[in-house]
């Protein structure tokens, strides 16, 4: 579950930044 947590993190960062940065 550790790297599936790992991957799920991952993702929102890069949404977030994406968003924000967009």
């Amino acid at each position: 579950w550790y790297w599936h947590f790992v991957d799920v993190v991952w993702l929102f960062l890069f949404a977030a930044i994406y968003v924000w940065g967009g």
